[in-house]
């Protein structure tokens, strides 16, 4: 995210290209499958560039296992290492300028990758709510902690409702999505060795119809007298020891995705 906010004279120098999301294809989609390299992306997002050995002691994960798992996650473009740290005895990850964006509608319309992106959607949508809800229930339960205190003003969730048409919502979705990416660029690559008094913010939007029928399946469902139609089967298979892309690591979960590098899923 490179694009400046305030407004720039035509005198100015002009403004590096800002990075661009990268394009998932259905290789890289199922890159995405393995539950750790969502919690080692979610980790970099959110601490900033670390090494194999760091993410293991932070994620309770051995060094080889998190080493294996970048490896991979770099073959398929969601990291690189990071210029800050060159040479050295290991190497330095980053997550990717510019993050990543799933068309996940479209892999979920074809035969062939709907098992991994209903893994991957479904994994990503829990996550996001799950860093949410561990925010709202430490501040309930802890009110006069110390990060609470200092955040209580300032964090924030808003919820309306609209009446629009699919055309209308996309082009609010894009304007929308353009203001934030603009706002994000004054904080764009800070660090917590170059900001200690900053913490990792999570900013999530979400805009989404409210059809009769998906309610009328969602009671059916509820009522086990149709499809359920979510993840969890698919997601426990991809959990499973057995699960492609690489050997057996643990499946427990604690959240993902954060700062710049968030996915835009579509």
């Amino acid at each position: 995210m490179t694009m400046r906010h305030d407004p720039r004279d035509t005198d100015a120098e002009p403004e590096p290209e800002r990075p661009q999301p990268m394009e998932v294809d259905a290789l890289a989609l199922r890159g995405l499958a393995h539950p750790l390299r969502g919690r080692i992306l979610d980790e970099l997002g959110r601490s900033g560039p670390a090494t194999a050995t760091l993410l293991g002691r932070r994620l309770g994960e051995s060094s080889g296992s998190t080493s294996y798992h970048l490896r991979q996650l770099s073959r398929y473009g969601f990291i690189d290492e990071d210029p800050g740290h060159p040479g050295g005895r290991e190497r330095w990850w980053r997550a990717r300028p510019g993050g990543w964006s799933v068309a996940g509608a479209d892999f979920l319309r074809d035969p062939e990758t709907r098992q991994v992106a209903s893994v991957v959607l479904h994994r990503y949508h829990r996550d996001r709510q799950e860093s949410f809800d561990v925010w709202n229930a430490y501040a309930r339960a802890r009110p006069d902690a110390p990060a609470v205190r200092r955040w209580t003003s300032a964090a924030f969730d808003f919820r309306g409702r609209l009446r629009m048409t699919p055309r209308e919502a996309e082009e609010f979705g894009l304007e929308l999505t353009e203001v934030v990416r603009a706002m994000s660029d004054r904080y764009a690559g800070r660090t917590p060795e170059t900001h200690p008094d900053t913490e990792s913010v999570q900013l999530q939007t979400a805009l989404f119809p409210e059809p009769a029928e998906a309610a009328a399946w969602a009671r059916a469902a509820a009522e086990g007298t149709g499809e359920s139609g979510d993840a969890d089967g698919a997601a426990t298979a991809a959990d499973s020891p057995d699960s492609p892309d690489g050997p057996d690591r643990r499946a427990d979960r604690t959240g993902r995705r954060s700062g710049g590098t968030a996915p835009d899923v579509r």
